[in-house]
């Protein structure tokens, strides 16, 4: 996986300048409270257009301004996780999960499929017909990551996943992602 990010956007009281390329290792963007972390993913995710630049995924231009092209986010294959998860209070788990616009194509039993795949991964089987507001805050959490894991993209974006939860729960997660990452990259 490769990702090359050249971009500008102009916000309230400052131009957002985001230049990195990331390989196939774990990469974070560090900045203080309101620099433009989130409006960056956001930008490579699709879901905000930059000013100006270009966002290149494994050799496939997804923004170049200059060429005038700029992908949707459902034909970037990204995955986002947002901060607060973004879980629809009037979906199960399970449509939480198949509400990924590629998952969107296939039959009822393939999304069931994957599913009970995904929630096997992370042990929670039995969760499936669960609202978001019958699961613990380190559940909706798992939840929030297999659904941005259930196209399996060459990518998967997370802002500030971890940041609501206790110090404990946090650990528990990061290592549950990191287990996740493994198993799926092989």
């Amino acid at each position: 996986m490769s990702l090359e990010v050249n971009i500008e956007k102009k916000l309230d009281g400052f131009t957002l300048r985001a230049a990195f390329s990331a390989g196939n290792t774990p990469t974070a963007l560090l900045g203080a409270s309101g620099c433009g972390k989130s409006m960056t993913l956001r930008c490579i995710a699709g879901i905000v257009r930059p000013d100006e630049g270009r966002i290149v995924l494994d050799g496939r231009v997804l923004f170049d301004s200059a060429q005038g092209i700029d992908l949707p986010p459902q034909q970037r294959n990204v995955g986002l996780l947002f901060q607060n998860y973004a879980l629809f209070p009037n979906m199960t788990v399970a449509q939480n999960i198949c509400v990924v616009p590629k998952l969107l194509k296939y039959d009822k039993a393939r999304c069931d499929e994957i599913v009970q795949e995904m929630l096997q991964l992370v042990h929670m089987e039995q969760s499936a017909n669960k609202y978001p507001s019958e699961l613990s805050g380190g559940q909706q959490q798992r939840i929030g990551v297999l659904r941005a894991l259930a196209a399996s993209p060459p990518i998967v974006l997370m802002d500030e996943p971890f940041s609501a939860l206790d110090p404990l729960t946090r650990e528990s997660l990061q290592d549950e992602v990191k287990n996740l990452q493994q198993k799926l990259n092989k």
